[in-house]
């Protein structure tokens, strides 16, 4: 399923093969887009600094659904800014620049929670 909002109503969409990823991509270039895309909406660098001094102390553990719900700000952009907010799995701290994610997750793992 896929979310939907409009006017700030989220209704559920079904998937079908065809809304799957573009044989041209793979899931790396796709990433990489996502984080180019929500890097250049104009409120980004300021979502990030919010959610990194008032959101992440009280509720480290914040989904991007909800964190995108309670800020009103697309997915994909809650997605990227809690990668690169949050330390990898690995224990190392998270880049700004880096614009990967760790290769155990992919997008459908931000969409649920």
């Amino acid at each position: 399923m896929v979310v939907e909002t409009l006017n700030s109503h989220a209704r559920l969409i079904p998937c079908d093969n065809r809304m799957s990823t573009h044989p041209g991509y793979d899931a790396v270039a796709l990433w990489e887009i996502l984080a180019e895309t929500a890097r250049a909406l104009p409120m980004y660098k300021f979502h990030k600094r919010y959610v990194e001094r008032s959101i992440l102390p009280e509720k480290p553990q914040i989904s991007a659904k909800e964190m995108a719900l309670l800020m009103g700000i697309p997915l994909g952009e809650a997605i990227i800014i809690l990668e690169e907010l949050r330390p990898v799995s690995r224990g190392q701290p998270a880049t700004a620049t880096g614009g990967k994610p760790p290769a155990a997750k992919s997008l459908l793992d931000y969409s649920s929670g």
